[in-house]
Formats: structure tokens, C-alpha cells, sequence
């Protein structure tokens, strides 16, 4: 039975049951809280009290609620893309905390609030970089699903508006003191977020006795940020203890008001923490690794300034791009402005995502370098040179021409989009009143406004790329027969290109070679070959790296496989090293489920004109992800290398392998390389819009994300050394999700559910616990079978009726 064919079951066999309901929801979200650290702390007796040391979690979870034991993040474990997931319930469009549209440099800064707020201010923008993302594309969040007036929003990253109100509060609050106590706290350094949070749980109390509201939510970043720093549990505890109390303090004022039988309250954290007792964290610089000459000796772009604690530039917080020029590139030295070649998103810390320039653009740049060089190269050598810099042209010429076509069609209607909504703009009221205030009119038609400059922008910075491009296809030999053109003319500045390409980035272009056009470098196993000297804990190992992923497009796995085993969708390579490889193959079975094969292999290697090459290998130990040997693997030993090899559904791999060291990472690499596609079914400018809005989320996808080992972390910002995330590590996808409610909502008490879940299943329960059963059916997860008093799902994923369920 498919997923949807199996809600609409349900809600068939709900049809006139009241017997229970939620009113009201709150969800406390907690940034970084893993699920095992706090298990122990509920589970820990304060000897003085003789109660759990979270005596509010305790009482509200443990007795009256529901625990769930095996909750993961669905895709990598980074607050950006982790709270995507949980704030929209549909597949990851954001994938990382920063990234980069590679033809227009444009950075997409998602944990930077200080230009949100600073642009709030001048009506400059109205919400947070990741919301206006997901606006473009069309995705609601979980919030907007409820009228303006009937929902309250902390400050969070998925955040619309701003509460002006809260924030001054806050600072009177802080500020409301004696000189010799504020120059006390100058010495030590002002809390400012702490009272940020102190008047957001007063906001929401306050909310709370208003009955039409039927969201809140409350969004704390403090036990993320305190487990960064160390990994003292004390102080880990202690920030969880706060939490509770918080979290009192809300339950309390609950229980005094007439909502209190229908409301529910959820506590769900993005991701866990890979932070270990007596262990720190340690950090490798891979901008230092892209700027030596062994890494390509790149001018690297970050979105903060590298080792940010020892640098006055580094205490600007309007910063999301900065340049490290490299000192020893062969063909761009004094350029770092004008063409930076990489750029690396490194927050998150136990992965990089990297981009880097299209290879063939750095060919095409070291050969006008080259021929413009005082040295005069022979009339035999020049020769050759003009011919490989065709050479180049000619292989990405259909490439090119195809895209600079397509984005014509996509810009021009735009244009008319924007011409459009300007009209709506203009027309708009130049004051509001109160009641239009209340309703959020205001910031829908700021939000218009904000909009429509923004376009106008993409407008401008993709019309420049296609005329850079269309300005290198125009070229002809002609145009070398007195002196070569100037390379700063013809070479497009601040872009990145196109992606590179398996065999670009096995032979990638760094400069000019001696007795060949180019030196190259193979970043696999250049990578994946880094060691340290200088490391003093036995429990991190010398290599920082862990392995590589990359996507490999479907049409060009599909011919190295039988029609039997050919996926429909791209497929994810898992780089250890030559020997140690992996696939992750994706297709639709005939009910449109998922399936997926892990598929190892050896020396994959991809040729000049596209073809792949690689060797089936027997599984063994030290494949990426160690499914074989891990102990916690649920099948047998004799049957592991047989199951491993085959196709399974996304159920029965969820079951195999959530408890192994990588657990889900199998189901959280294809959801991090999922491409959505354009929705079918539209025409003229609708669909040139959705097509243009693809293209921009595709091209700002890395070239490859690099996994670090365990306990390393890449970020250069400032090692973190108390702890890190944005692994596959279950340490740091291991999440929490409890759910608590009122005699109405009919939450089941002091239960624990074993079954795993993970971010997918978090919204489609929330709006089915609301009574929201249209919505939820729509939404590519499905609720939480048990909290709903019925039985776990079928290992294809579709859930299992046993009796009525409680909602219409």
C-alpha cells in the first residue's frame, strides 16, 4: 500500500471520531540537544531532591507523555538544513548553514541575524535568508499554516518579521543597571541573548492567555552553543537544567488556562552533538590545505573571517564573505579579488561542503595567462596553445549555448514577474491601520517589495553571466592572430561555472604544467590523504578526513547497470579511498516507494567525455559508512553480505541501520542529493519561473561535501573543542522529540516508542494531532503511527490501521 493510499485509509476510518484533539500546539526547540545526553540527565536522581535532575521533563514526558527513543535527523546534522526539514516537513531544499550560487557569487548566509535585523530596520527585508529561499520555491512553513493573528514565532532561523517589542525589551532589561554593574559586565561581556530569551518566554506566556492562538513555539540555542565550547558535562547539565525550567515555567501557566485539555507541547532538537566526555574536538584548516599548493593553491572565499577570536575584522557581524588570498598560485597571484577559485562552507564543522571553479574555465585562463606572457612562446607552441583553448570551447560549447538559451527565456520572465508584482506594489497602501497591522498585511506587502528587488538583482547578476559566457563563445581563432586577448576581458569574474565533474575534479586544473598545458591534482586522494603529526589524543586518529560524497548524475551511472539494477534517480558516491567505494543507488518501486542499494565498489573513474568505470567489490571492512562489520547492524552475520548488495525499501534500511555508528546515513546522503524538479503541469511563465527557480537551488549545490573522522572538525572560524555536528555520526543525528498534552489531545502516557522515525515525520504529526488530515496527506512523511494509537508501519513505509483513529 502506498504512503498516501494508506493516510486516506486512516482518515476514511477516523470519519466522525472526537474522542480526542489538539487545540493548541506549542514546540519548544532546542538547537543541538542530543538525544542520549539527555536521557542520562532525565534519568539522573538529584540525591537533595530525590527527583530527576530535569524534574519538569520528568513529569511532563517521562510520566505524562511520549519518548521517542530512535528519532534522527533525516539528512546531514547542520541546523540549516536540519530545521528546514522540521519547520516544513517536505524534502531538504537548503543544504548547508551557507551556500553559493556558482554564476553569481550570491552567498545565502542562513545563521547570520544581524543582517536580517539591520535590513528589517531599513525595510530592507522581513524575514530570515532561509524563509526567503523557501518563499521563492514555493514551501510553507509549519507556522504559515495558521492565520497571522492565531500563532506566535520566537526569533529562530526560519524567522518571519521581527518583534521590535521583545528586542528592546530586552536591552532595557539589560541595560537597566548601575554604572559600576555595567562596567562590571563590560570586563566579562554582555548576555544580550540570554535576556533576548528571557522576553521571548514572557512573550509566549503572554500569548498563551490569549485563546484564539493555536501555535507558539520557542526556540533556545543555548545548549548548542555551550557544547561547542567544552565538553564539561556539568556545564552541558546545567544548560539542560535551565531548559527545564523553561519549560516549567510554560507548563505551569498551561495548566492555569481553559486551553489546557486540548493543547499539546512537543520538545524536538535539530541534531545531536558529537561532544565526549574528556575529548576535544580538533580542528583542521582546510582554507590553510586550498591555499598551499598540495590543495590547488586556491583563493578560498568562507562566509566569516578564518580563526575569527584573533582578528578585530572578525567582531563585524554584517560579514559573509571573505576572501584568503593564496600566495602560491601559479596563475593568479594579486587576482584573489577577482577570481577566487573555491569557496567552502565549513559551519557545522564536522563537514565542508566545497565548490570549486569549473575546471575547464581554470584551463581557459592559464592558456590566455600563458599566451599573453612577455616570455613569447614559439609561433608552434602558440599554435598548440590556441588550438587546446578551442579544444575547450568546442567540449562545452552545447553545455553553454544550452544554458545561456535557457536562462534568456528564464530571465525575460522574470522580467515580466517583476514588472507585474511592481504594479501590486505601487498599489499598495502607503499606511496601515491597527487591524491591518494585526493581520501581518503590513509585512505581506513589505515582503512584496522586498521580493521584487530582489529579482531585479538576479535579473542583473545572471544577465551578467550570460553575457560573460556568450562573450567566450563568440571568440574565434581570428581573435589570437595579432596578440591573445587579455584574460581579465574574456574570463568571467567572481564565478565559479559550472560543477565540476568526476573526471574534472580526478584532473583538476591548478596551472600551467611543465611540458604539458596544465598540472592537475586528483582531490580524492588528495583529500582523503591528509595526516597529522602533532595530534595528543589516542581517541582521535591522524587522518582528518573521513570520506567524500559526491553525486554522480543518473544518466551517466544507468549504462554501467543492468535494466535490473538501473536507478531513476542521480546516484551518491562514497569516496575512502581507491580501494574502499561505495554507490547509493535510488529508484521508485511500483507503489512509488523508495528503494535503496548500497552498492561497493573500487577505482571509480570517470572519462573526458563522460563514460564511468569501476569494479564490483566484495564487502568488507573500511567501506564508507562500515555497515558490514558494525555490530549494531540489525541482520544477521551470515546474511550481511547479501542483504548489504540488494535493493530495500527506506523502512527496512531505517530498521538495519539506525543503531550502527553512521546510523541513517545511508537514508540522510540521498536525502542531501535529492534534486526536486520543477512541479509538472505548468506553462508560459509559470513554468519558466519554477524551471529558473530549480536551477538556481541546483547551481548552488557544492561539488563535493567532505566528511570529517571522528572528532575532527573543519571549522576554521574557531575550533570548536568542546564538541561538533553535521555528520553522519549517530552521536550528532541522534535527535530528541517528546510529546506531552491535556486528558483531550489523547497523547499516550509515560510511553516510550522504539520504532525509528526521523525529521520527515515531525509536521504530517503535528497537523494530524490538529485535526490537519488534508495537509498532512500531502506532505512526503507520514505521522507518527503510535502516538496516534496505532500500530508501526509496513517495512514499505505505509502504516498499519489496527483500530479507529481519533481524528476526522
Amino acid at each position: 500500500m502506498s504512503r498516501q493510499a494508506a493516510l486516506l485509509l486512516l482518515s476514511f476510518l477516523a470519519a466522525g471520531s472526537i474522542s480526542a484533539e489538539v487545540k493548541r500546539v506549542i514546540i519548544i526547540k532546542l538547537d543541538g540537544v542530543p538525544h542520549d545526553t539527555l536521557e542520562r540527565e532525565l534519568q539522573h536522581i538529584n540525591p537533595a531532591t530525590g527527583k530527576s535532575s530535569l524534574p519538569w521533563m520528568d513529569y511532563i514526558f517521562a510520566q505524562r507523555g511520549t519518548r521517542m527513543e530512535n528519532f534522527y535527523v533525516r539528512g546531514i546534522s547542520l541546523s540549516a538544513p536540519s530545521w528546514s526539514l522540521l519547520d516544513t516537513g517536505q524534502h531538504m531544499e537548503i543544504r548547508g548553514n551557507a551556500e553559493f550560487d556558482r554564476y553569481t557569487y550570491h552567498v545565502y548566509d542562513y545563521l547570520n541575524f544581524f543582517p536580517f535585523y539591520f535590513g528589517y530596520a531599513l525595510s530592507r527585508r522581513v524575514d530570515m535568508p532561509g524563509v526567503e529561499v523557501l518563499d521563492q520555491i514555493g514551501i510553507p512553513l509549519l507556522y504559515d499554516r495558521f492565520p497571522y493573528q492565531d500563532a506566535y514565532q520566537s526569533f529562530q532561523l526560519y524567522q518571519r518579521g521581527v518583534r521590535w517589542k521583545t528586542l528592546q525589551r530586552g536591552v532595557q532589561r539589560r541595560f537597566h543597571k548601575s554604572p559600576r554593574d555595567l562596567l562590571d559586565e563590560w570586563t566579562t561581556g554582555f548576555e544580550i541573548g540570554s535576556t533576548v530569551q528571557d522576553e521571548m518566554e514572557h512573550d509566549l506566556i503572554r500569548a498563551l492567555a490569549d485563546p484564539r492562538i493555536q501555535y507558539l513555539d520557542y526556540f533556545s540555542g543555548d545548549f548548542d552553543h555551550i557544547a561547542h565550547l567544552t565538553p564539561d558535562v556539568a556545564s552541558q547539565n546545567s544548560e539542560l537544567r535551565q531548559i527545564d525550567s523553561v519549560i516549567g515555567r510554560i507548563w505551569s501557566t498551561v495548566e492555569a488556562t481553559p486551553q489546557a485539555p486540548t493543547t499539546a507541547m512537543v520538545v524536538v532538537s535539530d541534531h545531536g552533538m558529537n561532544s565526549t566526555p574528556g575529548v576535544y574536538s580538533q580542528g583542521y584548516d582546510l582554507v590553510r590545505f586550498f591555499n598551499s599548493r598540495a590543495g590547488g593553491a586556491h583563493h578560498v572565499v568562507t562566509d566569516r573571517h578564518p580563526m575569527t577570536e584573533y582578528k578585530l575584522r572578525g567582531l563585524d557581524p554584517f560579514v559573509s564573505e571573505v576572501v584568503t588570498a593564496s600566495d602560491d598560485s601559479l596563475y593568479l597571484k594579486g587576482a584573489s579579488g577577482d577570481y577566487p577559485t573555491a569557496l567552502l562552507d565549513l559551519d557545522g564543522n564536522e563537514r565542508a561542503s566545497v565548490y570549486l571553479r569549473n575546471s575547464d574555465l581554470n584551463g581557459l585562463q592559464v592558456l590566455l595567462e600563458s599566451l599573453s606572457n612577455r616570455a613569447t612562446p614559439s609561433a608552434a607552441e602558440r599554435q598548440a596553445r590556441v588550438e587546446e583553448f578551442f579544444r575547450i570551447i568546442e567540449r562545452n560549447r552545447s553545455r553553454w549555448q544550452k544554458t545561456t538559451a535557457e536562462l534568456r527565456e528564464e530571465l525575460a520572465a522574470l522580467h515580466r514577474s517583476i514588472e507585474a508584482q511592481r504594479a501590486e506594489v505601487d498599489a499598495q497602501p502607503r499606511k496601515w491601520t491597527q487591524a491591518q497591522r494585526d493581520q501581518g498585511l503590513d509585512k505581506a506587502a513589505r515582503r512584496l517589495a522586498v521580493r521584487v528587488d530582489s529579482e531585479r538583482d538576479q535579473e542583473r547578476r545572471y544577465s551578467e553571466y550570460i553575457a560573460a559566457m556568450a562573450k567566450l563563445l563568440a571568440l574565434s581563432r581570428s581573435d589570437f592572430e595579432k596578440r591573445a586577448p587579455s584574460s581579465s576581458d574574456l574570463i568571467p569574474k567572481r564565478t565559479m561555472g559550472d560543477a565540476n565533474t568526476i573526471h574534472d575534479l580526478e584532473n583538476y586544473v591548478d596551472g600551467p604544467g611543465a611540458g604539458a598545458p596544465f598540472q592537475t591534482i586528483n582531490y580524492f586522494s588528495a583529500l582523503t590523504g591528509i595526516t597529522v603529526r602533532n595530534n595528543v589524543q589516542a581517541e582521535v586518529g591522524a587522518r582528518p578526513v573521513d570520506f567524500i560524497a559526491m553525486r554522480v548524475p543518473r544518466e551517466v551511472i544507468a549504462p554501467m547497470l543492468g535494466s535490473q539494477d538501473a536507478p531513476d534517480q542521480d546516484a551518491v558516491w562514497l569516496y575512502g579511498d581507491e580501494a574502499h567505494q561505495a554507490l547509493i543507488l535510488a529508484r521508485r518501486n511500483a507503489s512509488h516507494g523508495l528503494e535503496l542499494r548500497y552498492l561497493a565498489v573500487r577505482r571509480l573513474q570517470q572519462e573526458a567525455e563522460g563514460s564511468l568505470h569501476f569494479q564490483v567489490a566484495a564487502l568488507g571492512p573500511a567501506f564508507p559508512l562500515h555497515l558490514r562489520e558494525d555490530p549494531e547492524l540489525a541482520v544477521p552475520e551470515e546474511e550481511r553480505d547479501a542483504w548489504l548488495s540488494a535493493w530495500h525499501s527506506e523502512r527496512e534500511w531505517f530498521r538495519a541501520v539506525h543503531r550502527t555508528r553512521y546510523s541513517n546515513g545511508i537514508l540522510g546522503l540521498h536525502e542531501q542529493f535529492l534534486r526536486s524538479l520543477p512541479p509538472a503541469g505548468l506553462t508560459g511563465d509559470a513554468a519558466l519561473l519554477a524551471r529558473f527557480e530549480a536551477r538556481r537551488r541546483r547551481i548552488a549545490e557544492p561539488d563535493l561535501i567532505v566528511f570529517a573522522n571522528d572528532h575532527w572538525n573543519f571549522n576554521v572560524r574557531g575550533f570548536n573543542p568542546g564538541g561538533n555536528h553535521g555528520s553522519l555520526l549517530r552521536i550528532s543525528t541522534h535527535s530528541v522529540l517528546m510529546f506531552a498534552g491535556g486528558d483531550a489531545t489523547g497523547i499516550p502516557r509515560h510511553r516510550v516508542i522504539e520504532e525509528p522515525y526521523d525529521s520527515l515525520n515531525f509536521v504530517p504529526t503535528i497537523l494530524e494531532l490538529m485535526g490537519m488530515h488534508r495537509e498532512a496527506v500531502q506532505l512526503p512523511g507520514t505521522p507518527i503511527p503510535e502516538l496516534l494509537g496505532n500500530a508501526p508501519p509496513e517495512a514499505d513505509g505505509s502504516a498499519r490501521p489496527t483500530q479507529v483513529s481519533r481524528h476526522n
